[in-house]
């Protein structure tokens, strides 16, 4: 009778956390290229083997330097982290007030918060990462483009008190690794070092991989709005909400759950996402469904030239306008935030404004600067 020794079994991969020891760098466009190759992109498939090709992955990836010993500032995740932070942007832990080196959720709050007359809240999909649109994006284009750092510049252009302000939600950092000492996503998650290769992933403690007020995405998204924005912000202050992906609907939850606190408040959101049912949950709430129908725009996937209306009303309760690209939900952001931010301004700037149903005005037409 064979046996297997556990001495046999495969060793888990292991790369380094640094892009040149991994053969790519950082070019002067902000793009990430092959040393050895300068036109080609990010290579994922390395092997048939597909946690060799995920450990790689992460490794490229990396994160925040300061959350975890040994990792280079060039990896992409601290990439992203050190660009932020050097803006207009500080790093903010829930609940609120704990240290770093306890259990907590990081998010991104820019440091005009206190004073800033208008806010805008980003609810991201619930698996990426903190300050990520799409991970393709930045590998295809630019870092700037597939994260949030031109989204930031756009929305608060001069880094005044006055701009905007802006919190960057997390909807997918929700489990704590206590090994790392840092929040993670399901994917880094299964892509934490195991004893082999072969070996299941890590279980999750419902308690110990957990933090309090922000066990899962609906609760993060409660938590910014009952906790974040009081605390932080001006009791006046006017908010415009982003919802990409699941948190589209979130969103939508969430302000139906609570719209006789938010009423007044809010007064624009954006949902960017493919095919879902928003519809159905802006019912039975007195005045937020004439709300969502005047103030709410849906981003969709579709061939159709950006910002070009499009149906699909029925399913959102709103109007609905082309994300200019039809491939995935992930790039909706990253094609179509400065339309989002051009229309939150609309709404500032004039007085009254509703949406016509299916038939809405170009922004030109009314006058009001675009983002550039």
């Amino acid at each position: 009778m064979y046996r297997l020794n556990e001495s046999a079994l495969p060793a888990d991969f292991d790369f380094p956390a640094d892009l040149e020891k991994l053969g790519y760098a950082i070019n002067d466009n902000d793009q990430i290229r092959s040393i050895q190759n300068p036109n080609q992109e990010f290579n994922f498939f390395i092997s048939k083997n597909e946690r060799m090709n995920l450990m790689q992955r992460e490794a490229f990836n990396s994160t925040h330097p300061f959350l975890s010993l040994g990792y280079s500032p060039t990896c992409i995740r601290a990439n992203i982290h050190s660009r932020i932070l050097s803006s207009s942007m500080t790093l903010t832990t829930l609940p609120l007030t704990t240290p770093s080196s306890k259990p907590h959720i990081p998010i991104y709050t820019s440091i005009n918060l206190p004073t800033c007359p208008r806010l805008i809240v980003y609810i991201g999909e619930s698996w990426q990462d903190l300050g990520v649109f799409a991970w393709r994006t930045i590998n295809q284009e630019t870092i700037a483009a597939g994260s949030v750092l031109d989204f930031i510049s756009h929305a608060m252009p001069s880094q005044s008190p006055n701009d905007p302000g802006v919190i960057v939600a997390n909807t997918g950092q929700l489990l704590w690794y206590r090994g790392g000492q840092r929040a993670v996503t399901q994917t880094t998650w299964l892509a934490l070092p195991r004893q082999w290769a072969v070996s299941a992933p890590m279980a999750v403690d419902e308690e110990r991989n957990r933090v309090p007020g922000n066990r899962d995405p609906q609760e993060h998204v409660a938590y910014i709005f009952n906790e974040v924005i009081p605390a932080m912000c001006k009791k006046d202050v006017k908010i415009d909400v982003i919802g990409m992906g699941d948190g589209g609907p979130m969103v939508a939850e969430y302000l139906q759950a609570n719209w006789e606190r938010c009423e007044g408040k809010v007064q624009a959101v954006c949902v960017g996402s493919g095919p879902i049912w928003i519809g159905e949950r802006i019912d039975g709430v007195k005045g937020f469904g004439k709300f969502w129908s005047d103030r709410a725009r849906a981003y969709v996937q579709s061939d159709e030239p950006l910002d070009s209306p499009v149906t699909g009303r029925e399913n959102f309760g709103c109007n609905c306008y082309s994300a200019g690209q039809n491939e995935t939900v992930e790039l909706v952001m990253p094609k179509a935030y400065k339309n989002m931010l051009n229309f939150f301004r609309l709404v500032n700037d004039v007085p009254g404004y509703c949406e016509v149903p299916d038939m809405t005005a170009g922004i030109d037409d009314l006058g009001v600067e675009e983002v550039a």
